[in-house]
């Protein structure tokens, strides 16, 4: 096959995921390390435009913002259009997605795209092809990256929940939600749930032995054995989830006390947290000088103290009293930490 029969395939193959212009096209050959000029893929555009006759299907040409040409492909299998909404939905949801997903999945996200726009031709995609990859970015900054086997861990992991199937951990990493480093391997793990929480897929659920809420990040699994044992999920999601309301976020708790926690936030600061979720009960009040409070009941862990650390001296700590003497003491060591040459040591029960 020629050059020019190899790129006009390729060029089709995109027009089968959504419209182009000459300028997106350009960026698609420029990713891909195609190596074309701007003139050259206008006449493969034309020549497929006047040479492409398929069944159920047409190359529809459009005049788009500042006289720019839309090439589409349009099906005759469309049963309904979609609106502008709609198509911002469908970008978003293909953008934001999270990075792991993003990766490990590719082949079948594009399978997706394809089936979408091959259901939706007809609808007035042309009028959004600015809104691109370009237009809608995710950062994903703070997320966790993809492995090897993430895609088979994350189906086996849907297969077990689905199932109700028992999984055995046989290894993990190091702990920074429910593993701790002194269980005792292999651990018999009832799933129950798939958590995404602060860039990370984590499976929740409850250990068999002790009958204990675990949670592990996904990327924290080394190796593992799927079971054919079955388990009751009889409430086991109603308990759970439950737990993670005495929590704040994921991670266990230092006790099994519950405390009213009370903090008290700058203006500036207390803004913006106000606008944002952090636990299923909080509550504010707005203060005369302008600050505000938030109130809200769970038990205190390590990431309701990082949490509290990372607003530095805008927030300040009303109750409980074992909360505020913890932040206390963490700032001290923190202090300390400048003026000693000991080496650093990570302790998974520092709070």
């Amino acid at each position: 096959m020629s050059e020019r029969s190899t790129r006009l395939l390729l060029i089709y193959s995109r027009l089968k995921s959504g419209p182009v212009t000459i300028e997106l096209l350009q960026q698609w050959a420029h990713k891909y390390d195609i190596k074309v000029s701007g003139r050259t893929l206008y006449r493969d555009l034309l020549t497929l435009e006047t040479s492409l006759t398929l069944p159920d299907e047409k190359l529809v040409v459009s005049i788009g913002e500042k006289n720019r040409k839309i090439w589409k492909l349009e099906y005759e299998n469309d049963e309904q259009k979609l609106t502008s909404f709609d198509v911002n939905s469908y970008m978003l949801f293909r953008n934001f997605l999270p990075l792991p997903i993003i990766d490990s999945r590719k082949s079948s996200l594009h399978k997706i795209v394809r089936l979408f726009y091959r259901q939706f031709s007809s609808s007035d995609f042309e009028k959004y092809t600015s809104v691109s990859q370009d237009q809608i970015r995710c950062t994903h900054f703070g997320e966790a990256r993809s492995f090897g086997d993430y895609h088979k861990m994350l189906d086996d992991c849907i297969w077990s929940i689905q199932n109700r199937r028992e999984i055995e951990l046989r290894e993990i990493k190091s702990h920074y939600t429910s593993a701790t480093s002194g269980v005792q391997l292999p651990l018999r793990f009832l799933p129950v749930q798939l958590l995404y929480h602060r860039g990370t897929v984590q499976l929740s659920g409850f250990l068999k032995q002790d009958d204990s809420v675990f949670i592990i990040a996904m990327d924290q699994i080394r190796t593992y054995k799927l079971t054919n044992e079955q388990f009751d999920t009889a409430n086991l999601l109603l308990r759970l989830e439950k737990e993670l309301d005495c929590r704040f976020g994921i991670m266990r708790n230092l006790n099994d006390e519950i405390y009213d926690i009370v903090l008290e936030f700058a203006e500036f600061t207390g803004n913006y947290i106000e606008s944002q979720r952090w636990h299923s009960n909080q509550k504010f009040e707005r203060l005369e000088n302008g600050n505000h409070l938030m109130r809200f009941r769970c038990g205190i862990n390590r990431e309701l103290i990082g949490w509290i650390f990372s607003w530095s001296v805008h927030v300040k700590i009303h109750e409980p009293a074992i909360l505020r003497e913890l932040v206390r003491e963490k700032y001290k060591e923190a202090d300390a930490l400048y003026d000693s040459e000991e080496t650093m040591a990570y302790s998974e029960y520092s709070f």
